[in-house]
């Protein structure tokens, strides 16, 4: 009889319409998830005299140190808003001066709150020296892919009693209403190592590559205190992210862990979830971790030698037992199988060693050979309801793909796929997974609207340089329109002196950041009205009839030269 129940409520879900799917549909939650919720009550943590944490707050630990007349934070919120909240919060313990910030990594969540802690006291901001470089990928080159994926894994479009937990921590509030960023560029950078007294405290800066290639971890020797960044969270390691990444190295990450381990630390305060206290405890949980890592990249690498695949390596992964039952090693962010498949386009590329994969059909050829093969559309899309029915729900979310390619509007389709992304959603204990599933369905709905990490005003584009837009452009050419035009412009910035030559060629733009002789039409403006015309704030046209944007040539051609980047 109960399963006479289950088969007519699934049965229900398939047959009725999509409009029938509401906002305030109930969505289950895995009790596992609901427990790690409690890593991240919001409260201020003082792990030892002189240090706090915030948690709770944001996605990522903002951390103060208490120094000597003056005050270092570590990692600045995902956000302005959140960044006053707690700065507010650290001011009541210790209202002296904000001397330095401390980036441990490119990632928003560490670094968009930055305008909060600096506003009042200009300290300076230390970072590795890439770190700019890799703040500039997410806001240039990548940032509509990096956005879609990013807003998809954290949940950022559901409202948030809808999310239980990222993971890591409560919610990413990047791109969120109410949120805007305030990046700040480093003012102080190095390479490998930085030892620098700051209020009054010894500090030393190590680079540690891992979870990004410009991590760096935080040592205060007088205390005993380790702050590892995102090298080292409760969670296990995001060594691949779905939003998409350059290849993290876990042979480097492991000898990151390893460097931190053996200063034999006593206190481990980590920019995700709690902090650790005790030395043994802490050597305990770092083993533990840079073991996983290397395993995970070890066997990956002895089944790559005998010969699999990445699916059949990430079928097959799986922790020893004492690595899954380690409470710091649960999959509420990264995944042994994602990892693998990192481990194999790293060391060897897109391409599994079939020969098959060197040149597949198109996903419009195969998809009518897969229908042709079915029977027919019709015949297709009743294989796809079975399977729905017989909770085959990966196998009905490909069929859905198929059927798609076809008719992609199909509401019947739609349907199927919006309740198999839930269910696919429901069933994981992985946020990232989790929320992906339950971001797509929510795509599906005619209602739904995008969001961007990047705050669409001024004061939130402010502290990003002006070279991250001006790379965007380069990315944005729609080439196949353009194939006929040569154009040249020189492009000069009256607040800050800097000069560059922008040359479409047939297709492709060429940016140099100095003045290259030939016919050229001349543009000057400043960097702010530059990046607000370029993200859409401002309306060229206007600010060429305002005088905001001065140009000495045909005015026309600069129009033209800018729809060559609209789709």
């Amino acid at each position: 009889m109960r399963y006479l129940f289950i088969v007519l409520i699934i049965f229900s879900l398939v047959t009725c319409g999509r409009n029938e799917t509401s906002d305030n549909t109930p969505i289950e939650t895995n009790e596992d998830l609901i427990a790690h919720t409690l890593e991240f009550k919001k409260e201020i943590i003082e792990v030892t005299k002189g240090i706090h944490v915030a948690i709770g707050y944001s996605l990522a630990n903002s951390i103060l140190i208490e120094g000597h007349g003056g005050n270092i934070i570590i990692d600045t919120t995902g956000s302005v808003e959140k960044g006053n909240e707690i700065r507010e919060l650290f001011s009541k313990i210790n209202s002296n001066p904000i001397t330095a910030i401390i980036y441990t990594h490119n990632h928003g969540d560490h670094t968009f709150g930055a305008r909060a802690f600096y506003s009042h006291d200009n300290p300076e901001i230390y970072s590795h020296e890439s770190t700019e470089k890799y703040v500039n990928r997410i806001i240039g080159v990548l940032r509509p892919a990096i956005s879609k994926r990013s807003n998809r894994m954290f949940g950022s479009t559901f409202p948030l009693e809808r999310i239980e937990n990222n993971g890591i921590g409560h919610f990413l509030e990047i791109g969120r209403k109410g949120n805007t960023t305030g990046y700040l560029p480093p003012t102080k950078t190095f390479k490998e190592s930085l030892e620098v007294k700051i209020a009054g405290i010894d500090i030393k800066l190590f680079h540690a590559p891992g979870e990004t290639n410009d991590q760096i971890f935080v040592w205060i020797p007088e205390k005993k205190a380790l702050f590892p960044g995102d090298n080292f969270y409760k969670a296990f390691p995001n060594l691949y992210t779905i939003r998409g990444t350059p290849y993290r190295d876990l042979v480097s990450w492991v000898k990151s862990i390893d460097k931190m381990r053996y200063l034999h630390p006593e206190y481990l305060i980590p920019s995700h979830t709690k902090p650790l206290i005790g030395k043994d405890l802490i050597h305990t949980e770092l083993t533990n971790y840079r073991d996983a890592i290397q395993f995970v990249h070890d066997q990956t690498i002895r089944m790559i030698n005998k010969g699999m695949t990445p699916n059949e390596i990430s079928s097959l992964l799986t922790l020893p037992p004492h690595l899954i039952s380690s409470p710091f090693l649960k999959e509420f962010y990264g995944s042994p199988s994602w990892s693998a498949r990192n481990v194999f386009s790293g060391y060897l590329g897109w391409f599994d060693g079939n020969p098959t994969s060197l040149n597949p059909l198109s996903p419009e050829t195969e998809s009518k050979k897969m229908i042709e093969l079915a029977g027919g559309w019709q015949s297709l899309l009743h294989i796809t309801e079975e399977a729905f029915l017989k909770g085959e729900l990966q196998w009905t979310l490909q069929l859905t793909d198929y059927l798609l390619e076809e008719d992609s509007k199909n509401e019947k389709v739609l349907s199927i796929r919006e309740k198999t992304l839930i269910a696919l959603g429901e069933k994981q204990s992985n946020p990232n997974a989790r929320y992906y599933y339950l971001s797509s369905a929510e795509e599906l709905k005619p209602s739904f609207k995008k969001l961007d990490i990047l705050s669409q005003n001024s004061e939130s584009i402010r502290g990003f340089p002006i070279e991250a837009f001006l790379e965007s452009l380069k990315v944005n050419v729609v080439a196949e329109r353009v194939y006929d035009k040569d154009l040249y412009l020189l492009l000069k910035f009256k607040d800050t002196s800097k000069i560059y030559s922008l040359i479409l060629r047939k297709g492709i733009l060429e940016i140099q950041p100095f003045e290259i002789s030939g016919d050229r039409i001349e543009v000057e403006t400043t960097e702010t009205i530059w990046k607000e015309i370029l993200v859409g704030i401002r309306s060229l046209p206007v600010s060429m009839a305002s005088g905001a944007v001065t140009v000495k040539g045909d005015k026309l051609k600069v129009i033209s030269f800018f729809n060559s980047f609209k789709e």
